[in-house]
């Protein structure tokens, strides 16, 4: 069997050469068909400059998904934080806080800005042997009704 046919033949005669001695017409028949020079130089350029661009644009995701590795970071922590408080229905506050000795009943309370309790240790023995300093009543004197 030979590899070409008809070759001495011009386009249009070989054309005809084929249909006149087949023995059979296919129509559609499917097969893979060889590059020209010309259509492989046009693919080779195509795949380089899809590569380029492939390039560019994973650099472009890179820069793109930093930013939104960013953005989750913080909302992560805001979550966090948030079902923290939820939790324990508290915040964590730095504030002007007061110290209170009570030597009557050997404690020691803390006092927020607005005079609420926040904090409540039993007093140490240092605590308790230091003098009163007179001119400062810590805690103020309660009255409990038989004081004028």
């Amino acid at each position: 069997m030979d590899k070409k046919l008809f070759q001495e033949y011009s386009e249009e005669q070989r054309l005809q050469m084929l249909k006149d001695n087949c023995n059979k017409l296919l129509e559609d028949y499917g097969y893979d068909k060889a590059l020209s020079k010309d259509q492989l130089k046009a693919l080779k350029d195509k795949l380089s400059s899809a590569s380029v661009s492939l390039h560019d644009v994973k650099e472009e995701k890179k820069e793109a998904d930093k930013g939104f590795n960013e953005q989750i970071k913080d909302l992560r922590g805001t979550i966090a934080e948030s079902v923290k408080q939820l939790k324990t229905r508290t915040t964590y506050t730095c504030e002007l806080c007061f110290e209170f000795l009570f030597r009557e009943e050997r404690k020691v309370g803390v006092y927020n800005k607005d005079g609420i309790l926040i904090d409540e240790r039993p007093a140490t023995l240092k605590e308790l042997r230091e003098p009163d300093d007179m001119f400062r009543q810590v805690p103020p004197t309660r009255k409990e009704g038989t004081n004028n």
